[in-house]
């Protein structure tokens, strides 16, 4: 059995709508609404999907960069929302983060050595000479000469400051790494090295990552297992490799779809989405997708489908594969076609 270090359950994040010299709400943005899965040790979990899905906003959740209105996140069976202060420090060394942007991520008023030296200072690690001995062999291990410790984030190119990044993040020696889009704002040439450098690291210590991306392929390349969110709800969760062969939800079928192919012989049907991405503040009832999916029914609009697993490595949120809309689908057995 594999053994769980994260588990997130029924995770919800609204974020209030206000406007005016009084501050009126208006509503709520629902960017993360009623999230569940679970990571195992060692493995890298993906997470996909379009830009303003609810990706970054669920990273910084789980890191308790941002506080959950309701649900629960497990880690090490420990529950980091029930955590404050002291009992939330002490635990964050377990658990790190690889921002985006990793100019934007860093102090530039600090040197290298400042910066990956932070966690040690921070967390009472080491001090000193010892401090300074961990910060450049950790230098080393990102491919980067120990001879830039006294050197500022804008004397570096881009892919070198996201080592820096990664090298402060693994400083404690984490369980747990979240990539939040880790590579996107780099050259192409630049994150084949990073990624290739964070799979040699998981090697060498173990690491757990939850790699969010919008990028299939790179998530493919990259994790073990892989979820797909949309409009702030998880619509499918499988292997990689099981998804990308057999993906089941509408929408995850829709993105496979859009994956450049490197044979231009290849002819792949391209599943074209109708209409645009409906508001989080106003999400459709029912299912998030049903505005868009071309195999929608009734029941679609009504009802949230809940996950049913089609095998021990496929979960899907979806009414074509419930009993229920079976039963409508035999009272009315043509498809409402809205693609």
């Amino acid at each position: 059995m594999k053994e769980i270090l994260l588990e997130v359950n029924n995770v919800k994040k609204y974020f209030p709508l206000k406007k005016g010299v009084f501050s009126k709400q208006l509503g709520y943005v629902k960017a993360v609404d009623d999230v569940s899965f679970s990571i195992f040790k060692g493995e890298t979990f993906g997470l996909v999907g379009e830009s303003g899905c609810g990706k970054s906003t669920l990273s910084r959740v789980i890191m308790r960069l941002t506080d959950a209105d309701s649900g629960e996140i497990k880690f090490d069976n420990i529950d980091l929302l029930n955590l404050k202060g002291e009992q939330l420090r002490k635990q964050r060394g377990k658990f790190q983060m690889v921002f985006q942007k990793p100019f934007e991520s860093l102090n530039p008023r600090r040197t290298v050595g400042q910066i990956i030296g932070a966690p040690f200072e921070i967390h009472g690690a080491a001090a000193g000479a010892d401090k300074e001995k961990r910060v450049k062999r950790l230098l080393e291990l990102v491919g980067l000469s120990p001879q830039y410790i006294n050197r500022y984030p804008h004397e570096f190119s881009g892919g070198q400051r996201q080592r820096i990044g990664i090298a402060r993040a693994i400083a404690l020696n984490p369980k747990l790494v979240v990539c939040d889009e880790a590579v996107s704002a780099l050259d192409v040439s630049i994150q084949s090295q990073i990624l290739n450098l964070l799979d040699d690291l998981q090697k060498e210590f173990g690491l757990t990552y939850l790699f969010i991306s919008h990028n299939l392929s790179i998530v493919k390349h990259m994790s073990n297992r892989i979820a797909v969110m949309y409009l702030g709800s998880i619509v499918e969760i499988a292997d990689a490799e099981e998804l990308y062969a057999n993906a089941r939800h509408p929408y995850t079928k829709a993105l496979l779809s859009a994956i450049p192919m490197p044979d231009p012989d290849f002819n792949k049907e391209r599943i074209i989405l109708s209409g645009d991405v409906p508001s989080p503040v106003n999400p459709p009832t029912g299912c998030r997708f049903c505005t868009r999916c071309k195999d929608v029914m009734p029941i679609c609009s009504e009802v949230a489908p809940e996950f049913i697993e089609l095998s021990d490595k496929h979960a899907v949120a979806c009414h074509l594969f419930t009993n229920a809309s079976a039963e409508i689908q035999q009272q009315q057995p043509v498809l409402l076609n809205r693609g």
